[in-house]
């Protein structure tokens, strides 16, 4: 291996100046350091321009229009043959370069993803994946069932994302583009995962406006998906099954902060996409007294 890797990492910034010291600091404490690192400041007011400029990145500006946007425009700077998906808040363990790019060559995948630690409030909460077996390669079908991808732990081929076309810049994607785009690259080549975790991905408290929109991004991911498998019916049951573990995921936040009514009606829609008991059980714990 050379001694840089053949990657640009992407770094989509929006008022991110709290944690990107952090982020760039693992990227000079790489073993096999980047070739590359571009900063894309998505109309941040903070400082977060000029911490990209002192840690050594290369800092690309453009008016706010969201991660996905500010990933396509690193994507297309670049000039190397991987690119590497980095947020502004989480970071690399120091071989994370240097293993996904060995293991890229060697199963000549397009696309790699790895396990990663969950930061929660500064604390280091487990693996992500610790309680799921991920095969060494994911299909549409296995995605489908739910993704166990953390964006900032992939790096792919360069041409491979532009092939597909990179990420869906529609503002109802915000937080769902990167699915959008692992669901595009499975359908011409599964992508390859390791099971080491070699990103710490931070988690910050989610809101129910978050959730809303989460929930609207999968349905139009999803609508896609089910258009390009017309007539396949284990592909049109793996869709609604996934629709109806969304809007259960929603229910249960919006019964839990009392807006029991709101949670019963996405219930009875997950029951209408794909019934399980566990809709049930969901639906009598809200007609329980607070």
């Amino acid at each position: 291996m050379s001694r840089n890797a053949p990657v640009t990492v992407v770094i989509p910034a929006w008022q991110a100046g709290e944690f990107l010291a952090v982020t760039l600091d693992s990227l000079r404490a790489q073993t096999t350091p980047p070739e590359a690192v571009l900063v894309v400041d998505d109309g941040s007011t903070d400082a977060t321009a000029k911490i990209a400029v002192e840690g050594g990145a290369t800092l690309l500006r453009q008016d706010h229009r969201g991660p996905g946007a500010a990933r396509n425009r690193g994507v297309a700077h670049a000039t190397t043959e991987f690119v590497a998906f980095l947020d502004a808040d989480d970071w690399y363990a120091p071989d994370k370069l240097e293993r996904s790019v060995e293991v890229l060559e060697e199963v000549g995948a397009a696309c790699l993803a790895t396990d990663a630690w969950v930061v929660r409030g500064g604390r280091i909460e487990g693996r992500k994946n610790q309680r799921r077996h991920v095969p060494s390669v994911l299909t549409t079908e296995r995605l489908l069932k739910g993704s166990p991808v953390v964006c900032s732990s992939v790096v792919a081929r360069r041409r491979a994302v532009l092939e597909v076309g990179g990420f869906d810049e529609h503002p109802d994607l915000i937080a769902t583009e990167d699915f959008d785009l692992w669901l595009r690259m499975s359908e011409r080549e599964p992508l390859a995962y390791l099971g080491e975790p070699l990103t710490f991905y931070r988690v910050h408290q989610g809101s129910l406006s978050a959730n809303e929109r989460f929930l609207r991004g999968l349905d139009r991911i999803l609508a896609r998906v089910a258009q390009h498998h017309v007539g396949e019916a284990h592909f049109q049951n793996l869709i609604r099954r996934r629709r109806a573990d969304v809007r259960l995921d929603y229910a249960w936040d919006l019964i839990t902060t009392g807006r029991k009514a709101e949670g019963r009606a996405l219930i009875r829609e997950a029951q209408r996409l794909a019934p399980t008991w566990k809709a049930v059980r969901m639906r009598l714990r809200s007609l329980l007294p607070a």
